[in-house]
């Protein structure tokens, strides 16, 4: 019969499961090119837009 232990050993599992899964996500190629968003030359566009505008915005903090 399983105990308490065991099922948060199967949790736990589960959670380690899915992350290494979501890690092995294939990386896009990119291509060289001018992005769509500020127009700078890149040597790897993803869906047209260069890294620093791929990236999620960070708010400053003074």
């Amino acid at each position: 019969m399983a105990d308490i232990a065991d099922f948060a050993n199967d949790i736990a599992q589960a959670h380690l499961d899915r992350n290494i899964a979501a890690a092995r996500q294939p990386i896009l190629v990119g291509v060289a090119g001018e992005c769509e968003d500020c127009g700078e030359d890149s040597p790897r566009l993803v869906h047209g837009r260069c890294a620093p505008c791929r990236e999620p915005k960070r708010i400053r903090r003074y």
